[in-house]
């Protein structure tokens, strides 16, 4: 994400939040590109972690049953995508003899039972049946952002509330299905209890790779409450983190342009 911010943006408090609200859509979206990347993660079977998990029965059992749901729900969502894609084409080709016609009847209504229904219903019944099993977590990923693109945050909360006592330490589920959580919890105006979760995320050593992220989102959820030298000093720490040669290169580049935001609105 590049954003560019004038002089007379930051001379505008509302601006920079506007600014800032945008920056928040953009980590939330990319949380939703990780999340989308547990389903590769699990078919192409990379990492003995994924091993041990097909190593119990009963979860390569419930693996089984939920590839079949998730392939439902994929199949369902990539036609969404591909007819919002052929409608925006549609709309802009001047060109209209060689655009393929756009069909409205593929696009997504906006109406949650009508688009999902049946992919909701299969997901919630999964969860039920085995919330404690790793497919369940996955399973509740998809589902809480079904619920979430749907404006549904009580009903993504609940889904993943679901598979919570199921989680491991350490573990790569474990730290997605905690980052949704925070996601959820912040989308609904609970920060403090977003920040907990994250917390969580960032004390464990093993879920290295979703600390700077976390922290990202920490520091936006503080400035929202108004803590201005907790956001400063998050943001300060994964901005650096740069210099560090890690490897959350994007993380470090939104926590540099946060951190200018913040600077500039307490000088306002």
């Amino acid at each position: 994400m590049s954003t560019k911010i004038s002089k007379d943006d930051l001379k505008s408090p509302d601006q920079v939040t506007q600014t800032l609200r945008k920056g928040f859509v953009w980590t939330t979206g990319h949380s939703k590109l990780v999340i989308s990347a547990v389903a590769v993660f699990v078919v192409v079977g990379a990492g003995m972690s994924l091993m041990s998990y097909l190593s119990n029965k009963k979860e390569t059992e419930q693996q089984e049953k939920y590839f079949v749901l998730e392939k439902a729900y994929t199949e369902k969502k990539r036609g969404f995508e591909e007819a919002a894609r052929a409608e925006v084409i549609n709309a802009q080709s001047k060109d209209k003899k060689n655009v393929p016609a756009f069909d409205p009847s593929k696009k997504a209504s906006g109406d949650l039972q009508k688009d999902y229904g049946t992919v909701i219903a299969g997901l919630e019944s999964f969860i039920n049946e085995a919330p404690k099993t790793k497919a369940a977590q996955m399973a509740a990923l998809n589902l809480s952002e079904i619920y979430i693109n749907y404006k549904k945050s009580d009903e993504a909360s609940a889904a993943l509330a679901k598979v919570e006592a199921g989680l491991s330490k350490g573990d790569m589920l474990t730290g997605l299905v905690l980052m949704q959580i925070g996601n959820v919890l912040a989308d609904k105006g609970d920060c403090k209890g977003a920040v907990e979760k994250w917390q969580t995320l960032v004390d464990s050593k093993g879920l290295a790779f979703a600390h700077d992220e976390a922290k990202l989102r920490m520091g936006l959820c503080f400035e929202s409450m108004n803590d201005l030298a907790k956001a400063e000093a998050i943001y300060t720490e994964v901005a650096q983190k740069e210099d560090l040669n890690t490897t959350d290169f994007a993380a470090s580049k939104e926590a540099q342009k946060y951190l200018r935001l913040l600077k500039a609105k307490k000088n306002l």
